[in-house]
């Protein structure tokens, strides 16, 4: 199918004729059909439906069977493995350049549709008695930011299109030319400043819609994510400017001062995140970790409550959410505590647990830390950080009652040898407690019949995006970073002296578990900045983040170089006397590997830490994970390429190819 059939089409949405009257809920609905200026657009129901319409694709909640792409997420970084690991990323050889692929205009021409229609109407003032139409515009300006956004991470470079274009081949060419990232990037930020002064604060609709905050929000994710891409970037020919920028074949002579658009958009991301931290309550953690499957009670730790709640509509922190349930014939359900309750075929790194702080604010590393070793997950967990001990499975924790056992009280062991090996097992044995639900009706073993809400946006994001940008910027900590870090470490119970963390903090020892202690393949000399970017991980254990951080921080380089062997609990000094349940509470038998055809574990011989993908060696990353940097950002399909050429020549094309990647399909980075 030819590129501007594909992404530039002018053909109208196909949706039905639905007015979304009261459903403030984003469920899996069908957007309206049959769209046309004449029928539609004719009142602020019929734009909130047209942007509610996209919102399942856009944003990343889970569904179905899963516990989801946002905690699933995190798995192929240094935080998590998954049963299978992520061969394109971490091998050198595997992730090939295609030949023909969607680079993701479908989107973006549905929201310049929706411009193209609407906004000569607003600004004549037919929505004058339309109290919501506003609002719903603020949305669509949104969602074509957060598409632009999406696509800025994956491709950096990208064509800026703001109207829908005409079906032939020179307009497409005028409007596909692939510009600068740093362009891309104020255009997201222009279109987010649109959405800020139009839609309503937070509280619209019970927070189950765009609001003001949740734009702000993201308004300091994107400029901080471009401020340090940028700057930990530069020179390596992926910004606009590089002598190797592959984007000089359009933009001959391009240039632009990096240091200073790096300096304002940390402004930006400044400014913006401070207008959500000092407006938001912290959720409570009262520490209390755990509750009897028997008799669970509500209220006993609201922080850890706020991942498995029905309704998140009286979170101060929660700046938006998605409901689940059944409105008129469609329901809508996920799996979150049903594949924590039965282990979800992803696991905690050794080096992820290790990064958690003591209570008393030491690295475990550090003299005098009482640290209690890694023998049992319970000492792992004793006197540490809040977050480690509340969200990751211990032997003193209870398993929760499920639908097919609401009698036995089960304590935790790590299923290492599980049943049904394609969804279930503990790869690492530590196990994630985040989402975990003491509902039994939540639990359906097997079966994604869950119902509680999941966290789109939450706010405590804007803290740790102002603490880093306003560090980033200024070389020091000032009185608003300060106090936001200490609220954060407050509600996670470990000493708010950051300093004497910071003090404490050895480089060559976190190196060894935390690749966001690097940059462009150095070991980060400032220590209070490498312990923002570790408050940050511990913050969002479980919900996604970590894959755009490393990308921006150029945390990856050194594994050019030296192979990351992933490795989860320590195993062999006497776990595997204990752990011997399937998630069936059958026991097992283990049988090591890698020579064993019939292997289920690593061989303690090699370490005694579980190496999950050292079982066999018929796995691509059985040496460890290895980086091409041109892995940092996506190619371009050829084809598509070619079709915005005059002559279908890569060469004239205003599609230039990815740095690092090759003009050839089926063929690996370069670089």
């Amino acid at each position: 199918m030819k590129l501007h059939r594909k992404l530039f089409a002018t053909g109208l949405v196909a949706t039905s004729l639905l007015t979304f009257t009261g459903c403030n809920d984003f469920l899996d609905l069908e957007p309206p059909s049959n769209v046309t200026p004449e029928s539609y657009f004719q009142n602020d129901e019929q734009l909130g439906a047209y942007s509610i319409a996209r919102y399942n694709e856009m944003f990343t909640t889970p569904s179905g069977w899963g516990q989801g792409a946002i905690i699933n997420a995190d798995a192929a970084t240094d935080n998590m493995a998954a049963s299978s690991p992520n061969t394109s990323r971490f091998t050198k050889d595997l992730w090939l350049v295609p030949h023909s692929g969607d680079l993701g205009f479908g989107q973006i021409r549905y929201c310049n549709y929706f411009f193209q229609e609407v906004l000569p109407r607003y600004e004549s003032g037919f929505y004058t008695s339309y109290p919501d139409a506003a609002h719903y515009i603020g949305e669509m300006y949104f969602l074509r930011a957060w598409v632009y956004f999406s696509r800025l991470k994956t491709y950096g470079d990208y064509p800026i299109v703001t109207e829908v274009v005409t079906d032939n081949k020179e307009d497409l060419m005028a409007h596909g030319t692939r510009m600068p990232r740093n362009e891309v990037a104020d255009f997201i930020l222009a279109d987010l400043d649109r959405a800020i002064e139009l839609l309503h604060d937070k509280g619209f609709q019970a927070n189950n819609r765009i609001n003001k905050q949740v734009a702000l929000l993201v308004k300091s994710r994107v400029a901080l994510y471009e401020a340090s891409y940028e700057r930990y970037h530069k020179g390596t020919g992926r910004v606009p400017g590089d002598a190797d920028w592959p984007g000089y074949s359009i933009h001959p002579n391009y240039t632009f001062d990096v240091d200073v658009h790096v300096e304002g958009l940390l402004t930006q991301a400044m400014d913006a995140a401070k207008q959500v931290a000092d407006n938001i309550q912290l959720t409570e953690n009262t520490m209390v970790l755990d509750q009897n499957p028997a008799s669970p009670a509500t209220g006993w730790n609201p922080y850890f409550e706020m991942y498995s709640s029905m309704d998140l509509s009286g979170v101060d922190e929660v700046l938006m959410w998605k409901d689940y349930g059944t409105v008129g014939t469609t329901t809508v359900q996920h799996g979150v505590p049903a594949y924590i309750s039965s282990s979800g075929g992803i696991g905690l790194l050794k080096g992820y647990v290790e990064s958690f702080l003591m209570a008393n604010g030491l690295p475990i590393y550090a003299a005098g830390s009482g640290y209690h070793g890694d023998e049992t997950l319970n000492n792992v967990k004793a006197d540490r950080d809040g977050r480690l001990q509340l969200f990751v499975f211990g032997e003193s924790n209870y398993l929760p009652f499920t639908t097919n056992n609401r009698d036995t009280l089960y304590h935790f062991t790590p299923i290492m040898a599980p049943a049904r090996t394609d969804q279930m097992g503990d790869v690492t044995g530590y196990r994630i407690r985040k989402g975990e639900s003491f509902d039994w009706e939540q639990n359906s073993f097997g079966d994604g019949y869950s119902e509680t809400a999941q966290i789109v946006f939450r706010g405590t994001e804007a803290l740790l995006n102002y603490m880093e940008a306003q560090y980033m910027r200024d070389g020091s900590l000032d009185a608003s970073s300060q106090s936001y870090w200490r609220a954060i470490r407050t509600r996670a119970h470990v000493d708010t002296d950051y300093q004497k963390t910071i003090d404490a903090t050895n480089m060559s020892e976190e190196g060894k578990g935390d690749w966001g202690a690097y940059s462009t393949g150095t070991l980060l000399s400032d220590r209070t900045l490498y312990n923002i970017r570790r408050e940050r991980r511990c913050e969002f254990v479980g919900e996604g983040m970590r894959w755009d951080d490393l990308v921006r921080w150029c945390s990856m380089d050194q594994l050019v170089n030296t192979p990351y062997m992933p490795e989860g609990v320590n195993f062999w000094t006497s776990m595997y006397q204990t752990a011997v349940y399937n998630e069936m509470h059958a026991r097992i038998s283990y049988v090591e590997g890698p020579t064993d055809p019939d292997a289920n574990i690593s061989s303690r011989t090699e370490s005694v830490y579980v190496r999950p993908y050292r079982v066999n060696s018929g796995n691509s990353v059985f040496d460890g994970y290895t980086w091409m940097n041109a892995h940092y950002n996506s190619p371009l399909p050829i084809r598509e390429i070619q079709l915005l050429s005059p002559d279908e020549n890569v060469s004239t094309s205003v599609l230039y190819q990815t740095w690092g990647w090759p003009t050839q399909a089926s063929m690996p980075a370069e670089k």
